[in-house]
């Protein structure tokens, strides 16, 4: 049924638009420019209209929201408030105060609300969590993230809001603990106010240590995870076929009296779905629509990662 409409075409929101016409679910898109708006009308069918026509249309089940940042919280409030089961990208909002306004007004309306929180919905991760959760590869001792590319460099938010949340929501997840305690480093080369590189250091109550780096003036495009256990190593990198994305190493390290004993194995390709993660996402918003369940990322994921983003820009402020 065609019942999804989609606010905002641009540099993610197309891609989003895409996916939910290929699902069948497409219903309008909304675009601020009118030139845009008019070509995704005419591409993929379907009218192109007002926000308040959209959210006064009951035929319109679910907004799919690729704004930018500081409008997240404003309409989902508004979406919600008008029935509307709601996807929003990341990062749910710019506060957690802003953040918990949206969760007390999903409580009063029992909408859906899912926060696009994509490397959840990657077949590697979802084979790392298995493993971890199995105890294949034993209890998890740090985790090393890298989100580097060339632009896009943003002004209303720094490179820890645009690109961290991905791994924060991962690394979280997968670390399955109380956080310690948060700390971040920035660079700033074009001004004193948006960072464009961030490194932060997550301590978890475990014991286990995450390191997530990220970057938009690097020169080329990484995205890579390294997941140190106690009896073996997983590297995740996206940039990869989906035969090569995900390896284990069954390197083994052990303490002898006063020594270290090391001794490596050859790398192990574990194969993975070739699918795309986004379609993944928003079938899965489409499914929880109908069943009423909560998504994977839901309003408390949003808000953890929320809090993580609050905590390591507090770190920066303070530098």
């Amino acid at each position: 049924m065609k019942n999804i409409a989609v606010i905002g075409c641009g540099y993610w929101g197309k891609n989003l638009v895409r996916n939910f016409h290929e699902l069948g679910a497409l219903a309008a898109i909304w675009d601020p420019v009118e030139t845009v708006a008019k070509t995704f009308s005419e591409k993929y069918h379907v009218p192109a209209r007002s926000w308040e026509n959209i959210l006064k249309d009951d035929s319109i089940q679910g907004v799919v929201l690729a704004v930018p940042v500081p409008l997240h919280a404003k309409l989902c409030i508004e979406a919600l408030e008008a029935g509307k089961d709601v996807f929003v990208e990341k990062p749910l909002a710019l506060t957690e105060e802003k953040g918990l306004n949206i969760k007390e007004t999903l409580r009063k309306t029992s909408q859906i609300l899912l926060v696009g929180h994509l490397l959840q919905y990657h077949p590697a991760i979802e084979t790392i969590r298995r493993l971890l959760t199995d105890g294949a590869i034993g209890g998890l001792k740090y985790i090393r993230s890298h989100r580097f590319n060339f632009g896009k460099i943003r002004a209303d938010e720094n490179v820890l809001w645009n690109l961290a949340p991905h791994d924060f929501s991962v690394v979280h997840s997968l670390a399955q603990s109380g956080i310690a305690s948060i700390s971040a480093h920035g660079q700033y080369y074009f001004g004193d106010k948006i960072a464009d590189c961030v490194d932060v250091h997550i301590t978890y109550a475990s014991g286990a240590h995450a390191e997530v780096c990220t970057s938009w003036v690097h020169p080329f495009k990484e995205h890579k995870m390294v997941i140190g256990c106690t009896e073996g190593m997983l590297v995740f990198d996206d940039m990869l076929p989906p035969e090569q994305k995900l390896k284990l190493y069954r390197h083994v390290y052990a303490r002898n009296g006063q020594s270290v004993i090391t001794e490596k194995a050859d790398p192990e390709d574990i194969p993975l779905p070739s699918i795309e993660p986004l379609k993944v996402e928003c079938q899965h918003f489409i499914d929880c629509m109908q069943s009423r369940q909560q998504p994977r990322t839901n309003i408390d994921e949003g808000l953890t990662v929320l809090h993580m983003l609050q905590l390591a820009q507090k770190s920066l402020d303070h530098e």
